[in-house]
């Protein structure tokens, strides 16, 4: 009688334990606490213990912590250099140079204009299935948002 309850009460035991997930591993390259799927730039840091928390001000898919492309033509160029000069220093309206989320744009959203500027990148990489750089809220396209 007493193997008998014993045996129950393991089984029951083996039972409530916590046993491994079987939903696959959820992938998060940059370590920013969201899922690359839902991550709008999956190589660098912008989670919610960044101020660049997931902030898209251009809603094209492309976080602003990897999008310096500011006039949504794919590529990083000297047009768009003349925007973030422009707003160089200050706060600007749309807070699109706003790399960092900082608040303001400093010589640290300058890294980041510089390091996609001189390797001709384009704006991301993002995880998310809608982003595409040509997108035109302010044109009436639908926003890319996760």
């Amino acid at each position: 009688m007493l193997r008998r309850r014993l045996a129950i009460a393991l089984a029951t035991l083996a039972l409530a334990l916590p046993g491994p997930a079987l939903a696959g591993a959820v992938i998060d390259s940059d370590a920013d606490l969201v899922p690359d799927q839902f991550d709008n730039c999956t190589t660098r840091a912008n989670g919610p213990n960044e101020n660049s928390n997931q902030v898209d001000t251009d809603l094209d898919g492309y976080g602003n912590r990897c999008d310096p492309d500011l006039d949504q033509s794919c590529t990083v160029t000297a047009l768009d250099f003349g925007r973030f000069l422009s707003c160089f220093g200050t706060t600007c309206p749309d807070s699109s140079p706003d790399f960092d989320g900082s608040g303001t744009v400093t010589a640290l959203d300058f890294g980041v204009f510089l390091t996609y500027f001189s390797a001709g990148l384009p704006p991301g990489p993002s995880g998310l299935v809608c982003a595409d750089c040509t997108l035109r809220t302010d044109l009436g396209d639908t926003p890319c948002v996760p």
